[in-house]
């Protein structure tokens, strides 16, 4: 048995913080427990069901993401906007900060990852576009489709250490995609017939409801929201990859923006 006593084994701290962090986990299990199946909830559900056809979306889910909790949505980009800078700028400060130490170089990527990447690059690109475009048809949208452009964007640069990202353009896309995304919302706010943040207030008839012309301004708030979200990621697995790259000279070889 160790020597050292117990009570320096063991931290204080940490240990109440673990127990606080597990008391208010099982209050919370047992608020959603006790209210989270009740009549009240499922009446919630059941009238936005019924009125999913004032958005004319085949799938019910987006009304509620788009219109229906548009502020939320807005949150979420937000959120991830934030988060995209802040690794940006950790990854930034941290090289400059830790350039003195050395790092394994990293091995060339093999030619069967090579080739994989360059059959799957175009088919993710046309998938992501395909999800984003059909958000409001069936299950995907602008988050999913977003994150699938930008992981056919990581498998290249892990295949070609020479392929980087431009920044310039990555920040110009997100500029003009969240600027679409707040502009749609106002128009829905400021417009009369709608009134509302992300209001449609494009026509939308219910009996075109299932093509991919329908549910009015939703598709479009759905390709913004795919744009954002596809060039936030894309950053972020540049900035990890570029940030791995500073520190192995010599293999990056000459860049290649796009």
């Amino acid at each position: 048995m160790t020597a050292v006593p117990l009570r320096k084994r063991v931290r204080v701290k940490t240990l109440l913080l673990v127990l606080l962090c597990g008391w208010l986990f099982a209050a919370h299990l047992g608020v959603l427990l006790q209210y989270g199946l009740d009549g009240q909830s499922a009446s919630v559900g059941d009238a936005l069901l019924a009125r999913n056809a004032e958005t004319a979306s085949a799938n019910a889910v987006t009304s509620v993401v788009v219109s229906y909790r548009g502020f939320d949505t807005l949150g979420e980009v937000t959120v991830l906007f934030l988060a995209a800078t802040g690794i940006g700028l950790f990854f930034g400060g941290h090289g400059r900060a830790e350039s003195h130490r050395p790092e394994p170089p990293m091995s060339p990527p093999n030619e069967m990852m090579v080739t994989g990447v360059r059959l799957l690059f175009p088919v993710l690109i046309l998938l992501g576009v395909y999800v984003v475009l059909h958000g409001h048809l069936s299950p995907g949208g602008g988050f999913q489709g977003g994150v699938i452009i930008a992981t056919a964007f990581f498998l290249r640069m892990l295949a070609d250490p020479a392929f980087r990202l431009r920044h310039a353009r990555i920040g110009l896309l997100e500029s003009l995609s969240g600027s679409g995304f707040v502009l749609m919302g106002l128009l829905g706010l400021s417009l009369a017939g709608t009134a509302t943040f992300l209001g449609n207030f494009l026509p939308h008839p219910v009996t075109e409801m299932g093509r991919l012309l329908s549910a009015g301004v939703i598709p479009i708030i759905y390709a913004l929201v795919g744009v954002k979200v596809g060039a936030e990621v894309a950053a972020i697995f540049g900035d990890m990859l570029e940030r791995r790259g500073q520190q192995s000279p010599g293999l990056l070889g000459d860049e290649s923006d796009t």
